[in-house]
């Protein structure tokens, strides 16, 4: 089995090799696109969740809690007992924002002078830097509309990402994206070509059982593009300069489960196209809801409830949240599961779909 098994692997690997049109379209785009991206992707900030620690509990403080709960940028304003519950809340992304209001806000605001602690997620570095503009406009309108001619200062801290560097924010995600257009790419077109070359019959008929011939379309489709995720990796770290706080172990276990995710969705498009232009507009059937639901195109807080449904069966959410938190969190292995079951899950369907194929085919 082993023998037969390597055999197949070999051929394909060769097949991917020898169609030199194929290999550009997966291999040099990608490392263009992580360069060119980072600088040019912009996104738009519209509802916020923030999370509010009342330390001073007077009237003032209480006048610009309303103002900020009538704001039309300020989506839903949750009210914490402690600091730690704030920390919380930015920790899992329930918010983006944490405002504490001092004890002594409304003295020191009849002094002249007046301070409140912003604390942000820095792994939404564009975000964040939106959302405090917009605070400062709501403060400042709150002073103008009270006819308050003392000053209210935001010291803003940002976790996970102090400087709201953007390439710590946009170059993970491009990391994720990349990598799952070169595994779909891959897969989809190759049980396509076969098809289309006449040499799918072939396999059929051969001594490979349907495990042994899902395997050999798999494996090498997911060696490549854990290569090519290499490569990103490189250049996001040595480039961008991305910090890399968690596990390198970690991070190669939730590529492999991603790209074994995708290849199985990839292989299961293919199995049911005629031909390479199917495979590929089957392809971007699923790419493109991957891109616009999965929160890298736009944030998944901004998008209606009844959507914000369908984004659980998107396996790039789950991933794009992953390796964020392993680059700028360093997460547990435990927390790291609650992303890496559903991917897996998602890649043993897919794959069940394109073996059931395979089992029709030969009966």
């Amino acid at each position: 089995m082993l023998q037969r098994l390597l055999a197949l692997i070999k051929k394909e690997i060769l097949a991917i090799r020898n169609d030199k049109k194929s290999l550009m379209v997966v291999i040099i785009p990608p490392l263009v696109q992580v360069i060119i991206f980072s600088f040019a992707a912009t996104l738009e900030v519209k509802n916020i969740d923030l999370v509010l620690l009342n330390q001073d509990g007077s009237q003032k403080s209480q006048e610009l809690i309303r103002n900020l709960q009538g704001s039309n940028y300020i989506k839903s304003l949750k009210f914490v007992k402690s600091y730690e519950e704030g920390k919380e809340k930015i920790d899992i992304q329930d918010a983006i924002g944490f405002l504490i209001i001092p004890n002594n806000f409304a003295k020191n605001l009849e002094k002249g002078n007046s301070n409140i602690q912003l604390i942000l997620d820095g792994r939404r570095s564009n975000t964040s830097q939106i959302v405090e503009g917009y605070l400062n406009q709501i403060i400042l309108n709150y002073l103008k509309k009270d006819e308050i001619t003392s000053k209210i200062h935001i010291i803003p801290r940002n976790f996970y990402n102090p400087n709201l560097d953007n390439f710590w924010w946009i170059v993970p995600s491009l990391f994720c994206s990349i990598s799952m257009v070169v595994a779909m790419i891959l897969t989809a077109l190759s049980i396509a070509r076969e098809k289309e070359l006449g040499t799918f019959e072939q396999i059929l008929v051969s001594p490979l059982n349907s495990v042994e011939i899902l395997l050999g379309k798999l494996l090498p489709a997911l060696i490549i593009s854990t290569i090519e995720s290499s490569f990103i990796l490189f250049v996001a770290i040595f480039l961008f300069g991305v910090p890399l706080n968690g596990s390198i172990w970690l991070l190669y276990l939730s590529v492999v489960v991603f790209l074994f995710s995708m290849s199985g969705i990839g292989l299961f498009i293919s199995s049911i196209s005629n031909t390479q232009q199917q495979a590929i507009l089957g392809s971007f059937i699923v790419m493109l809801p991957s891109f616009l639901l999965s929160g890298f195109a736009t944030p998944i807080s901004n998008m209606p409830a009844w959507l914000q449904t369908f984004t659980d069966f998107i396996p790039l959410k789950y991933y794009l949240e992953l390796i964020k938190g392993i680059f700028l969190k360093d997460i547990s292995f435990s927390i790291a599961l609650n992303s890496l079951i559903p991917m897996f899950l998602f890649g043993i369907i897919s794959l069940y779909g394109t073996l059931l194929f395979f089992k029709n085919k030969r009966s």
